[in-house]
């Protein structure tokens, strides 16, 4: 028997997904005089070609929904999606296009910045790294070259750089594990390209998810000498146990993770130190090692150690 799909339904809908919109709430879309009185038309989307393609969504108005009505469309689009998994992986990431549109559109019917309904601003400017690329990616050199033709050419004072690029000494690359050569040629991108920048720019370096936890821990150890402004996402997502492992280890500053859609397992109140960080900026080790095994930061004297809540250790010059 032929149907039109148009008439198939799930029967769970009609309990399980909350039906927020405007008709089943009774929000009238009239808002008094003036220019909130909208509603929304249409929305669509266009890709653009950018460090990789990017996609731009545009809400246009006037009929059916108010735009201004924000946090009752995001849950609307997240309760009518929870069947496509609408917290986690492409759905949300579409939801969250839509509802970043409607807050542009909102300060441009209010007049206002969109920053301004955020609850205002802290600076006139945010400081933003570039997500750099060498061509030759496997080569220390042409990174470096990369790295001094932004910070010189382009005027950036922060880099990224991609660690998980083919050294030429894998063995297996479905496998996670980092061969000791693999390491080395990590360590010589992140020598060139920090040596090269110097104190002209903070330079971070990506790992996208690659790694198993040992190898991650041992990379992380072999980096420790060099100002590194974090390591990201070394191993992948979905244990946060496994990513805290890797982080408690090393003196080096862990970021992670950019897909949390991809996270199977939350996060407890007690797990000891989140491999996540927004700290701005690591000590540099001093004095620098120039010998010797890996080991721990060594703290000038002028450096004392504070205790914050929860245990956990903070350093500042004194």
């Amino acid at each position: 028997m032929v149907r039109n799909y148009a008439e198939l339904h799930d029967p769970n809908a009609e309990y399980t997904m909350r039906d927020l919109s405007a008709e089943t709430m009774g929000c009238r879309a009239e808002r008094g005089p003036g220019p909130r009185n909208l509603e929304i038309t249409d929305v669509q989307t266009t890709m653009i070609d950018g460090n990789f393609p990017w996609t731009l969504v545009r809400v246009y108005t006037d009929a059916g929904e108010n735009p201004l009505d924000i946090d009752r469309l995001f849950e609307h689009l997240v309760q009518k999606m929870s069947g496509e998994g609408s917290i986690g992986g492409v759905t949300v990431t579409a939801i969250s296009g839509i509802e970043i549109a409607l807050h542009d559109l909102a300060g441009k019917v209010l007049e206002v910045p969109a920053y301004q309904l955020l609850g205002g601003k802290y600076r006139d400017q945010v400081r933003v790294y570039c997500d750099c690329h060498a061509g030759d990616e496997k080569n220390p050199e042409s990174n470096a070259d990369e790295a001094e033709r932004v910070v010189e050419e382009l005027g950036y004072d922060a880099l990224k750089f991609d660690l998980d690029v083919p050294s030429g000494h894998e063995k297996d690359r479905a496998n996670r594990h980092l061969r000791n050569p693999e390491i080395e040629h990590k360590v010589d991108i992140v020598e060139a390209v920090t040596e090269r920048v110097g104190d002209r720019a903070d330079v971070a370096f990506d790992c996208h998810w690659t790694f198993s936890a040992g190898s991650a821990k041992r990379l992380a150890r072999a980096l420790e000498d060099y100002d590194v402004w974090w390591l990201e996402d070394p191993v992948p997502p979905e244990n946060h146990d496994v990513q805290a492992n890797v982080t408690r280890p090393t003196c080096r500053r862990l970021a992670g993770c950019a897909r949390p859609g991809r996270s199977r397992t939350s996060r407890t109140p007690t797990t000891p130190r989140s491999p996540c960080t927004t700290s701005p900026r690591p000590w540099r080790r001093w004095p620098p090692r120039t010998s010797g095994p890996p080991s721990r930061t060594r703290w000038p004297s002028s450096t004392t150690a504070t205790s914050s809540a929860g245990g956990r250790t903070s350093w500042r010059r004194t």
